[in-house]
């Protein structure tokens, strides 16, 4: 099977200036020319075709040149792959870190905030306090999953054993446990409102009256005083003290 250079091009879809271009540097060669017209045979559009996947796995041209001209070049093939892996899980890394960071900062930033653009120089500390906020839930639901285990095991013993005792004996040290860790939480939270993204930390009983969503909490902002639903983020003195600590 024989093809001029626009069948080439549309069978394998690509453009005529690509198989020109790859013409030019030596990538693809015709079998023959007449009359300025060039002629390409299948094994040249097997190996377009073997470009065109190589590229997708993002192998430069002068990559896919040495390839194409190597004997054995499966092994080089699997090398570059190797390094392409290695590079593309260094990207994604990167990205998914700046996706985090954008979903965070969208958080608080609310729909009708009306605040300064320079406001985003604080953004770098509040992405900062709702990651290690995320850490901090994250220990919480970890001791939390443990008393509970407790809780449930003296809840059980003490009706296969008609005794109540056992939960009678659990209940002080679960009661300690439920205040120690809202002051423990209290003690290491501060609040973002998203309309003009002032840090702020309201007392105690405001944050345990307060309506609430899993990162969220209800207030009437210090700075801006519009009430609206405010992230959570890591205590920025807590944090710091945190950091001097392991210094």
């Amino acid at each position: 099977m024989i093809y001029t250079t626009g069948e080439l091009a549309k069978i394998c879809n690509v453009s005529v200036r690509t198989v020109q271009y790859y013409d030019q540097k030596g990538l693809l060669k015709p079998d023959r020319v007449e009359n300025k017209r060039r002629y390409f045979s299948k094994a040249a559009k097997t190996k377009l075709e073997m470009i065109n996947f190589l590229k997708e796995m993002d192998c430069s041209l002068k990559e896919i040149k040495t390839l194409l001209d190597e004997t054995n070049s499966i092994k080089t093939l699997k090398f570059l792959l190797k390094q392409k892996e290695e590079e593309l899980e260094k990207q994604l890394t990167k990205q998914q870190a700046k996706l985090k960071q954008i979903q965070n900062l969208n958080d608080v930033i609310s729909q009708n905030s009306e605040e300064p653009l320079s406001n985003v120089l604080k953004f770098d500390e509040i992405s900062e306090g709702m990651i290690e906020m995320k850490q901090l839930r994250r220990n919480i639901m970890i001791s939390a999953g443990i008393v509970g285990i407790f809780q449930y095991g003296s809840i059980a013993t003490s009706i296969l054993k008609h005794d109540w005792k056992p939960v009678g004996i659990a209940a002080p040290f679960l009661i300690t446990y439920a205040a120690g860790v809202s002051w423990y939480y209290y003690k290491n939270v501060s609040y973002v409102c998203p309309n003009c993204q002032y840090t702020f930390k309201p007392s105690f009983m405001q944050v345990m009256l307060a309506n609430h969503t899993f990162k969220t909490r209800k207030f009437k902002c210090p700075n801006c005083g519009e009430i609206h639903y405010c992230v959570e983020v890591s205590n920025k003195e807590k944090m710091n003290a945190i950091k001097q600590e392991q210094a």
